[in-house]
């Protein structure tokens, strides 16, 4: 597909439209810094005590990656869902390329629609739904692709981002 006719495609997708954070940012207070960092130093001591210097540089680098974007706060996306795809961060995935979608709507923690691409190269998509309504957007998918009813919960790799505020 030439890039001026995926570029129409794209603004041609309207049924749905809103803009949402491109990912999930957890408030992290100073307890959590205190607790990471003695759990890190835990880590640390272990890998110096085994002589397992690259797990130590490891979980150093670790720190300092979550330092540095535990700071950052999240760029706004749009999404848009119409007849022929989805456009997420600008990006077109017409749905023929998508394998299948689940919503997962458990309010008010939990509101995302995952895209699974048939492409194994891909990523999963993880969109926050914002305020539209999941049984609309449901009605709508569902007439052009497939629907993974076993996801009834977010993924494990979400529940622990949650859970330990990554």
């Amino acid at each position: 597909m030439n890039p001026e006719l995926a570029s129409q495609l794209a603004e041609a997708q309207d049924a749905f439209v809103w803009e949402t954070h491109a990912y999930e940012r957890h408030e992290r207070g100073p307890r959590w810094y205190v607790i990471m960092s003695l759990v890190a130093l835990l880590f640390v001591g272990y890998s110096v005590w085994t002589a397992n210097f690259l797990f130590a540089f490891l979980i150093l680098l670790a720190a300092i990656v979550l330092i540095l974007a535990g700071n950052e706060h999240p760029s706004k996306a749009l999404v848009q869902v119409g007849h022929n795809g989805i456009v997420w961060e600008g990006e077109f995935v017409p749905f023929d390329k998508i394998k299948h979608f689940a919503i997962v709507y458990q309010p008010p923690h939990v509101k995302v629609l995952y895209i699974t691409p048939k492409s194994f190269f891909l990523p999963r998509l993880r969109i926050p739904l914002g305020e539209q309504n999941p049984i609309e957007l449901r009605d709508h998918f569902k007439q052009y692709v497939f629907e993974d009813l076993a996801l009834r919960d977010e993924h494990a790799s979400d529940m622990l981002a949650r859970l330990f505020r990554l």
